[in-house]
């Protein structure tokens, strides 16, 4: 055979082999992306890395989990950790069914360390689309209308690559978000080397998200140990103050926030409620303490009247309402027996409307 019939036939086979292999990757893709998708493949496998932090994911797959069982949510609580471990959805759901007999469907999204304008960028761009609730509540308490170093850094947050995203108006931006939601590949971005190095050094070492090591029940909902006389005998608590006085300019940017989430929920459909979120009576108990309280809930309910949405204080104004320590973690997380007090609390509240079938 001869050299130039030879080249002729390199130059037909090379396309049809590139084109062959190119097939085979795209399949070993495909065949991949479906096999990320099955439930049991995720559960062994290791957390996904799209989000700010595993928290985020372990949290959603809960709730992907609770649609595939129900195949609804009804309603949606978001907020910071108060919300995380202050509402049981359960309890609720069991509240609204024996008041209304309506068969409600709630899952928690409140996650530690947010503060409203946090909150309101995963309510809109990930809770309220995965879930698509008829009901939206979201729970605030006073110290979460000023800036703390306790709060997670939005700055941060929205340096990860789907949250960037989500602050970007650009097509690409949208492009990148999108890929990112729909193709569990790009979801292990970098998994490999992460689950890897925590055997550098021959056994697994724990997690390093807080989030992963906290228990969160089917529906969302985490118990906080030990009471509050167990923190306070151990001297963990001594830091803590009753609360300052409420001051507007820090204020305002948590206030546009809700107005923010507020919005976000209305576009979506769903109906938007705000929720007072009782503290302990300590929060109050400067000279002052009562006032200061009357001053924040007016606050929440003029808010509340020019958004046209409903506010839910189970206090009725009294800031000494929810004194007993037995109640409390902390002086704002709620311990298993505050949570139900106030879970009960607030679902009696809100059963007749807009569960009532």
């Amino acid at each position: 055979m001869n050299r130039s019939s030879i080249s002729s036939s390199e130059r037909i086979a090379r396309p049809a082999v590139f084109t062959a292999g190119f097939c085979a990757i795209a399949a070993v893709l495909a065949v991949t992306e479906v096999a990320l998708r099955i439930p049991a493949v995720q559960n062994a496998m290791p957390i996904r890395t799209h989000l700010h932090e595993p928290g985020v994911v372990v949290r959603l797959q809960t709730l992907e989990r609770l649609k595939r069982q129900s195949g609804r949510i009804d309603a949606l609580f978001v907020g910071s950790s108060i919300v995380r471990c202050n509402i049981r959805p359960t309890l609720f759901d069991e509240v609204v069914r024996r008041q209304t007999g309506a068969a409600v469907v709630s899952f928690n999204a409140g996650m530690s360390g947010l503060w409203p304008p946090a909150v309101r960028l995963y309510a809109e761009r990930l809770w309220i689309p995965e879930a698509r609730p008829r009901v939206v509540m979201q729970g605030i308490r006073y110290g979460e209308l000023v800036a703390s170093p306790r709060a997670r850094k939005y700055d941060e947050i929205v340096t990860s690559p789907v949250e960037s995203a989500w602050e970007d108006t650009g097509p690409a931006a949208w492009l990148r978000a999108t890929a990112y939601n729909q193709l569990h590949l790009l979801q292990y971005r970098g998994i490999w080397p992460a689950w890897l190095k925590r055997f550098e050094r021959g056994r697994a070492a724990a997690p390093e998200d807080d989030e992963l090591r906290i228990f969160t029940d089917p529906r969302g909902w985490t118990p906080r140990l030990p009471t509050l006389p167990v923190n306070r005998a151990r001297n963990l608590l001594r830091e803590e103050t009753p609360n300052p006085v409420l001051d507007p300019s820090r204020s305002a940017n948590a206030f546009e926030a809700i107005r923010q989430t507020i919005h976000a929920a209305q576009r979506s459909g769903a109906t938007y409620v705000l929720i007072n979120v009782p503290e302990h009576a300590f929060r109050w108990s400067s000279a002052d303490g009562a006032a200061r309280y009357a001053t924040y809930l007016r606050a929440l309910r003029r808010l509340a009247d020019e958004q046209g949405v409903r506010f839910v204080d189970v206090t009725d104004g009294d800031p000494y309402r929810f004194s007993q320590d037995a109640e409390f973690a902390d002086y704002h997380h709620m311990s298993p027996e505050g949570a139900t007090h106030f879970t009960t609390l607030l679902a009696a509240r809100l059963a007749q409307e807009p569960f009532h079938n």
